[in-house]
Order: C-alpha cells, then sequence, then structure tokens
C-alpha cells in the first residue's frame, strides 16, 4: 500500500510546485493541475456542487489601503456569502459554457475538413459504383497476368 504524502516547496520550474513523497521512498514533483486531474480518477473523489473558490470583488475606491493596495470587499453575512460562492459559481459556468463551444466548434471542423478529404465525396453513388466495377475488373486482369506469368516462370524453371 503505497501512500503518498504531498508537500509544498518552492520549485517554480514549470509550475511544478507539490512534492509527492511516496511510503516506499519514491518521489513525484507535481503541478496543481495534475492533482486535479489525479483527484478526477479517484472513484471516491465527489465533484461538490457549489465552488469553494471565492473570487472577492474589490469595492469602487480600488486604492482604499495606506500602501496604495487594492481593498477588498469580503461578505461578512451568511447570505453574501451564499450570493459570491452563486456569482462565482455562475462565472465558471459562463467560462466552461464558452470553452466548451470553441472545443466542439473547433472539432466540427475538423470532422468536415476530414469528411471533405475522403476519396469519392464528389461522386455519385452510381458513379461510385463504376469506380468499383473498373477496379474489380482490373484486378481480374492483374490477376490473370500475374498467373500466365507463375506459369511462364514454372515452365522456364523446369526447362533448366
Amino acid at each position: 500500500n503505497n501512500i503518498p504524502i504531498f508537500t509544498n516547496y518552492s520549485l517554480k520550474a514549470n509550475g511544478y510546485n507539490r512534492r509527492c513523497v511516496y511510503s516506499d521512498g519514491d518521489i513525484e514533483d507535481l503541478r496543481l493541475e495534475d492533482l486535479e486531474q489525479l483527484s478526477k480518477l479517484d472513484p471516491n473523489h465527489r465533484k461538490s456542487r457549489l465552488s469553494t473558490k471565492v473570487k472577492a470583488h474589490p469595492t469602487d475606491n480600488p486604492k482604499n489601503g495606506s500602501d496604495g493596495t487594492a481593498s477588498i470587499k469580503f461578505p461578512h453575512t451568511q447570505a453574501q456569502y451564499t450570493q459570491l460562492l452563486l456569482e462565482s459559481e455562475h462565472q465558471r459556468d459562463v467560462e466552461t459554457t464558452q470553452l466548451l463551444a470553441q472545443d466542439i466548434l473547433a472539432k466540427s471542423a475538423a470532422v468536415d475538413d476530414l469528411v471533405a478529404k475522403l476519396p469519392g465525396m464528389n461522386r455519385t453513388r452510381q458513379m461510385q459504383m463504376e469506380r468499383i466495377n473498373e477496379l474489380i475488373k482490373s484486378n481480374h486482369d492483374v490477376t490473370r497476368d500475374l498467373e500466365e506469368a507463375y506459369v511462364v516462370a514454372k515452365e522456364r524453371r523446369e526447362e533448366v
């Protein structure tokens, strides 16, 4: 039973900033995206309905802090927190839908291109059947020629 232990460390190369140390001593560096993908493979993993990632909205006056940093408005009541979660979830749903729509359109265009490149797409069914019959006839002719060449080669071999 190989149980991983995750630690944060400051390796910044390519975003690999999670170190997984397994109980057998094996070490693996992972990105947060890798961990998210691996968590989806876990049969016990359940995606929550509401996102726990909260995007805080800045107040109307972005430079309220004494050092010029933005002041952030945090929810103070459960209703405000619920509203913030719903807005965040809605925004994430919109972004996901847009990404999926773009992906579908790109894949649809790729399929259309592949179908357009298929041989015979510019021919009718009757034209395709005629072409098949021509190829069958040509195949029979070549087979006959091959059999004749085989007979000639066999006769010559016997002469030698």
